[in-house]
């Protein structure tokens, strides 16, 4: 019985001394990181009225955590950051005038399948640039998504980007049903080229049902759109080509363009997302450690119309990915070790005091100790050097 009260529940864990340290240190690194970019950071609660998600599009049942409160209204634990955010920009900053950038280091809470960088508690730090729907708005974003995961201390990844807008004008073109435009999406989602192949065989105009079963294999370079551009007559998807080359032209200037590739079935949410999309990925995980993109209508549902781009980066998944580098080591160690004889306490505690105050990380014995003491308690204690008064 008492074994099973000393467990945590599915999907959650412990952070240990070392870790904790190392996470800490991470996630100030990409906070600096932000605001020298321009961005400010903001905070929301934990959880909020489950109707504001759902309004948003953000409550799906399947993945969201809520509960009852005491006036019978449910709320809901955040599952992302950008509707809680939304919501603030809306309420709150009504009469900031200008775009607005704002950043967060936060936990948020979903139902995931329980297996390696999929929790049910996770913590994510991101930004979202609101009133700013030109193309220098993306590219900024991408940029600094690049920036920020090197600040957390990665350097091996790749930005693989797509556009909406590209698959909603083949979508078009292709005059499906709902039902076969679901299908479609999941297919994309799962990456099933046998599927969408075969289901591609209802669209009656050649050109296009072949660029539709080619879709899982459209990836490349900008090389690759500005051709794909010569093929297509939907103005969507050219209009699409051409933001996405405008993009990258202002990723070449901030110096990101070798970290980004384009991949045209890139979906995250297909309703949500309403133009450029990317996502991360690490070659030490087999899922995405960072992803965003812009997403002009949700303000629109909160009665405040504006465009809107941002990402979020997975914390633990970066740790994760670091780890498996062999660059997250995640145990502490101090600078220093003050012991001291018999009688010597508060001139030891002037010494580490001094110690302290001229930057050094210190531990304290405390009670006396023999040199040979100290210097085992030193090793103990994961210290660097000793510091013996006598």
């Amino acid at each position: 019985m008492t074994t099973n009260l000393l467990q945590i529940p599915n999907g959650t864990k412990d952070i240990l001394p070392g870790e904790a340290r190392m996470k800490r240190e991470m996630e100030a690194r990409i906070a600096d990181n932000f605001v020298a970019w321009g961005y400010d950071e903001a905070m929301t609660p934990t959880f909020e009225y489950a109707d504001t998600f759902e309004l948003s599009g953000a409550g799906a049942a399947s993945e969201s955590i809520k509960f009852l409160g005491r006036d019978n209204r449910t709320f809901m634990m955040r599952s992302e950051m950008t509707t809680p955010l939304a919501r603030m920009v809306v309420t709150r900053m009504r009469n900031d005038k200008g775009s607005k950038r704002l950043f967060y280091i936060a936990n948020v809470f979903r139902h995931e399948e329980n297996q390696a960088g999929r929790s049910n508690e996770f913590c994510q730090a991101g930004v979202e640039h609101f009133g700013d729907g030109s193309p220098e708005a993306d590219a900024e974003v991408l940029a600094l998504a690049v920036s920020s995961v090197k600040a957390a201390g990665l350097d091996h990844f790749v930005i693989s980007v797509g556009h909406s807008g590209f698959l909603a004008g083949l979508i078009d073109d292709a005059e499906l049903s709902q039902a076969q435009r679901e299908r479609m999406k999941q297919m994309i989602l799962t990456h099933n080229s046998v599927a969408l192949e075969k289901a591609a065989e209802v669209i009656s105009y050649e050109p296009l049902r072949k660029v539709v079963q080619q879709l899982l294999y459209l990836q490349g370079g900008p090389e690759m759109l500005r051709n794909l551009k010569k093929r297509m007559t939907n103005p969507k998807c050219i209009d699409a080509l051409d933001n996405l080359l405008a993009i990258y032209d202002m990723c070449e200037s901030y110096d990101v363009a070798d970290y980004i590739t384009f991949d045209l079935s890139l979906i995250r949410n297909f309703d949500y997302y309403t133009g450029m999309v990317f996502e991360a990925y690490s070659p030490q995980i087999g899922f995405n450690i960072c992803g965003g993109g812009r997403y002009d209508h949700m303000m629109e549902k909160f009665g405040n119309p504006m465009p809107a781009t941002g990402f979020a980066m997975g914390i633990d998944r970066i740790i994760l990915s670091m780890r498996r580098e062999g660059a997250f080591k995640g145990r502490s160690s101090w600078d220093m070790f003050v012991a001291w004889e018999k009688g010597k306490e508060k001139a030891a505690i002037r010494k580490a005091m001094e110690l302290r105050h001229s930057g050094k990380t210190v531990r304290t014995a405390t009670s006396p100790m023999t040199p040979e003491q100290a210097a085992r308690a030193c090793g103990d204690n994961h210290c660097e050097a000793l510091v013996y008064v006598r």
